[in-house]
Formats: structure tokens, C-alpha cells, sequence
């Protein structure tokens, strides 16, 4: 009787397995966001704590790459620079599926033209320049005004935010050392 060899993965398969978790979580992460956002109103990814601090794309963000972390651990994968440049993309990638799953449910809907890249764009302008924020301080609720031009610059701390995730879930996973991005000369 033959028995099964125990599976063994190569270093370029468990790479493209963690990259496949990774994925998975981020587009289970849209998807839930998109859910959220249509049904409640409420954007989980935008919802931050005194403008600055970025609590929704945090949280989003480490949900959304989880998925590297889970697949580097349970396969007791050792990520190098091309995970990082992967993770990095892949948070930016995960700050663009936030618009597409709005955009989208809203062409879903019938409220939107046929997504194109033209259309795409000035819809997260729009949105970026447009979204009513409120604001809550000292227990007092202020007027819902539109970020204007600061949309932009909330958004870069979203994306940085998602940046900082990347870095981090690149050096919990790192066991070697390399994540210190110390100089060895």
C-alpha cells in the first residue's frame, strides 16, 4: 500500500498562494465595504479620528491583506522585497476596488453610465471632492460639509495608511531580519 507524501510547497508556490490569499481577503474586503456603504450609507474606509487618523482604512486595510499574513504563517513562508512591492500594490489596489465596488453598485442600480476609464475617474473625483463629512467634538455634531480640494488630501492619508499596513504586515511575517530596512555598510 502506498502512502501519500506529505505536500510540500516550492518557494515560487507558496509565493503565489500567499499573493492568492492576499487577494481573496481584499476583494472579501471590498465586497463587504460596498455592502455596508450601500445599505447603510455608512464608509467604513473613510472613517477617521480627529481628520488625521485614518481608523477605516486601517482596519480595512488589514482585513483587506490579512490574507498574505495567513498564507505567509500557515505555510511558514519567508517574504522578501517582491512580497513588499507586492503588498504595496496590492494596497493600492485595494483603495481603487473601494471606488470600483461603489461605482459599480451604483451602475448596478441604474444611476451610472456604462463604466470607462473616463467615467471611473470623474467619479472619484466626485466623490473624493464631493463626500459630506461630519464632524463630532465634545459631544456637539457639526454641519455635513464636502472636503473640496482637502478630499484629496484625506485621501492621501488613507493611502498612506494603507502604505503603513503594508509595511507592517510585510515585517510581522518577515522572521529573517530583512523588514528592518537597516544598512549594512
Amino acid at each position: 500500500m502506498m502512502q501519500a507524501k506529505p505536500m510540500t510547497h516550492t518557494s515560487h508556490q507558496t509565493r503565489i498562494l500567499c499573493w492568492a490569499f492576499c487577494l481573496l481577503t481584499s476583494l472579501m474586503a471590498s465586497v463587504i465595504q460596498t455592502v455596508v456603504w450601500r445599505w447603510t450609507g455608512l464608509d467604513l474606509f473613510s472613517f477617521s479620528y480627529l481628520v488625521l487618523l485614518p481608523i477605516g482604512a486601517l482596519v480595512m486595510g488589514f482585513i483587506a491583506l490579512s490574507g498574505f499574513y495567513l498564507g505567509a504563517t500557515s505555510f511558514k513562508y519567508q517574504p522578501d522585497r517582491i512580497d513588499f512591492s507586492f503588498l504595496l500594490v496590492a494596497a493600492l489596489a485595494f483603495a481603487l476596488q473601494i471606488f470600483l465596488g461603489m461605482y459599480l453598485s451604483l451602475y448596478l442600480m441604474g444611476r451610472l453610465p456604462f463604466p470607462d476609464m473616463d467615467i471611473l475617474t470623474s467619479f472619484i473625483s466626485f466623490y473624493v471632492t464631493e463626500a459630506k463629512h461630519t464632524m463630532h467634538f465634545n459631544r456637539q455634531t457639526s454641519d455635513t460639509v464636502a472636503a473640496g480640494g482637502a478630499g484629496w488630501y484625506l485621501l492621501m492619508v488613507q493611502i498612506m495608511a494603507l502604505c503603513a499596513v503594508a509595511r507592517t504586515i510585510y515585517g510581522a511575517t518577515d522572521r529573517s531580519g530583512n523588514a528592518q530596512w537597516e544598512s549594512k555598510y
